[in-house]
Order: structure tokens, then C-alpha cells, then sequence
């Protein structure tokens, strides 16, 4: 018996000892500590995080009015490549409506729950003849690739979290007032069609909401077809206009810099739990990539590793003399002029200079 306690430590301690993967990083939607560095230090000056049951983080805006909900100030532009885009008027839209959930809180308010997958807009729609609303989607509600936006439980959204407009100030600049009074979207709900949702177009999540030619039609408007764009500089969005069209230039963080954060996570501690169930908020990330998106990222570490290993084992066994490590950092052409000063050692040095001057 003591000689199997003893081979049983020798293995433990060898297990112990041994290196692992690294583990795989929390699918809660709201663990920004793990998925959202980025989002924490952008947001951070405009609202404040607030730690809730299981070490969940949300953000909640600062000075908003009573009145205030998601998806409110700003407007609706119609894009060939991405359908309705949201174009926010507050500094915190150009995260908070292309990533996450909101979700209405009777202790917090609005609050926001992080996610790392984009679109143009998260929101479900409903419309009749007279009028057009939409709500913002609760964190209840998953994306999948192949099946559009599921919910993890029943859900209906509450008549507080609709703006209802008539088709005419649809994709206007919206204010408080341009809003139709909770009667209707009660009405809306009970009665009103439901509009489409997303779908995938070229690894593009699309934002299909109801038919541009209808609101059009029942608005007495026109929507200027707008183009969207990517740019480098960490500015979330803008509208900008050239050749009298209408640009929008959008900033995506990488997958590297939604890790990182430039100030310290903290959050502060809530009074009491949220009051969402936060277990059914799970949303694995792969899940919400297309299948080509998921293969060409694995195919792009596996080189990414490959090579790495194999330049590891190139230096390891071929170790390079400084001499030739000083060569390796010159420029192709210099080597070429060296290579040729080697083969013609005898011709005069100032005739050598003066031809390769010349073929230059």
C-alpha cells in the first residue's frame, strides 16, 4: 500500500509539473476582464462598469435622461453591403450598437453586456402601415451562422424598449419627440408584422430589417445608398461625403485588441445580483464565425506555429556567426555588389567603383 501512495505522488507531481495549453478563454458574454480589454478602456469615460453575480461585468452610460433608450439618438442609413446601419450620435455608439446586448435592469437601468461579434445594428423590428419600430436584442439572444438569431428562453420585448416612428422621420436625425407614445407599440406588438432579421452575405452579417422600397413608399422618402469602409485609426465611426455620396468609415478592433486593455479592469461591485439569469447569456464564439472564417483563422496559427517552430529549430541547430548576421541585414543590391567585388578580384578599385556606378 505505501509503495502505490508513493507511485501515485511521483505521477501527481510529474502532472503538476508538466506544461499545459493554455485554457480556453470564458464564453460569457459579459466576462470583459477575459474578451473585452478594449471595450473596458473605451467605455470607461463614458459610463461606468459594474460587477454583478459571478464576477459578470456590465456598462452603464453616464447622464442619460429618463426618457433614454438604446437604438434613440442617431439615425438609420441603408448600406449595399451591410443593410439598415445604426450611425450613433453618442460617443459610445460605435461600440455599443455594433457589439453586445442591451438589457433593461429595474435596479441599474440600461445596461450593456459585451460580445465580440459586429453588425451594422442588433435589433428586432416590427411594422405595419402606419409605423416602423425596433428594439434592442437582450443578451438572451445568440447569432448563428446558420440559423440567425436564436433565444436561449422566451422572450418578448418589453413596450419600454421599442422606438416607434411613422415611415416619414425613418432615417432621419432622431430626437425624444419624433417617438410614438407606448400605446402604440403596444399595438405594434400585438398586431404589427415582424420585420427580418440578419443573415450572412461574403462572411457579412446583414442587417435585413424591413424592405428599404416599403419604407420608401409609405414615407415619401429616399435613402442615398451608402458605402462603408474600414480604417486603421482607433476613431470609431464618422460620415463623411465625396463625389456626392455618403462614406461611412468604421473602425474594427482585431481579435489581439479586444484583449487588451490600457488601464487596470475594475468594476464596482453591485448592490445586488443582475436580474437577467446570466447562465443562459453563453455564447461560444465559434458559433458566431462562418465555417470558412473559423478554418482560414486555424490554418493561419498552424503556419503561424509551424514556422515559428521551425525557425526555432534552424537557429538551435545552426547558430549564425555575427559576421554573417551583419551581411543578412543589408540590403539585396549591396549584397549583389559584394558578390561581384568577390569575383573580380583583380580589376582596380576605382574602375570597380566607377562601373558599378554606371550600372546603376
Amino acid at each position: 500500500m505505501k509503495r502505490i501512495l508513493i507511485i501515485l505522488s511521483i505521477f501527481s507531481t510529474a502532472y503538476l509539473l508538466s506544461p499545459k495549453s493554455p485554457a480556453m478563454p470564458d464564453p460569457v458574454m459579459s466576462d470583459v476582464g477575459a474578451q473585452s480589454g478594449f471595450f473596458y478602456s473605451s467605455l470607461a469615460p463614458h459610463g461606468e462598469w459594474i460587477e454583478v453575480e459571478s464576477g459578470a461585468r456590465v456598462w452603464r452610460p453616464y447622464n442619460v435622461p429618463d426618457q433614454w433608450r438604446p437604438y434613440l439618438v442617431g439615425r438609420w442609413v441603408w448600406t449595399d453591403d451591410y443593410g439598415w446601419y445604426w450611425m450613433s450620435d453618442e460617443p459610445f455608439g460605435w461600440i455599443t450598437y455594433h457589439y453586445g446586448r442591451w438589457y433593461f435592469d429595474d435596479e441599474y437601468g440600461w445596461v450593456w453586456t459585451p460580445d465580440d461579434v459586429w453588425a451594422p445594428a442588433w435589433v428586432e423590428w416590427r411594422y405595419d402601415n402606419d409605423y416602423i419600430g425596433w428594439a434592442p436584442l437582450p443578451p438572451y439572444a445568440r447569432f448563428n451562422v446558420r440559423f440567425g438569431i436564436r433565444y436561449t428562453t422566451r422572450w418578448t420585448a418589453p413596450v419600454h424598449y421599442w422606438n416607434i416612428v411613422r415611415y416619414n422621420r425613418f432615417g432621419s436625425v432622431l430626437h425624444y419627440r419624433d417617438t410614438a407614445p407606448e400605446e402604440y407599440a403596444r399595438r405594434l406588438i400585438r398586431t404589427g408584422r415582424s420585420g427580418p432579421q440578419f443573415g450572412i452575405d461574403h462572411e457579412r452579417i446583414i442587417n435585413r430589417g424591413v424592405d428599404r422600397a416599403f419604407i420608401e413608399h409609405r414615407g415619401n422618402v429616399r435613402f442615398a445608398r451608402t458605402e462603408v469602409s474600414e480604417i486603421h485609426e482607433q476613431s470609431g465611426e464618422r460620415m463623411t461625403r465625396s463625389n456626392d455620396r455618403q462614406h461611412i468609415e468604421i473602425y474594427r478592433p482585431t481579435r489581439d485588441e479586444l484583449q487588451r486593455s490600457t488601464v487596470p479592469l475594475q468594476a464596482r461591485r453591485g448592490e445586488r445580483n443582475f436580474s437577467i439569469d446570466m447562465k443562459k447569456t453563453a455564447q461560444p464564439r465559434a458559433e458566431s464565425r462562418t465555417p470558412q472564417m473559423q478554418e482560414r483563422q486555424i490554418q493561419r496559427d498552424r503556419q503561424e506555429m509551424r514556422r515559428e517552430l521551425i525557425q526555432r529549430h534552424e537557429r538551435q541547430k545552426n547558430p549564425v556567426p555575427p559576421s554573417i548576421r551583419e551581411d543578412h541585414r543589408q540590403p539585396r543590391s549591396d549584397r549583389r555588389i559584394e558578390n561581384s567585388r568577390t569575383a573580380q578580384p583583380n580589376r582596380p578599385t576605382q574602375g570597380r567603383r566607377s562601373g558599378n556606378k554606371n550600372e546603376r
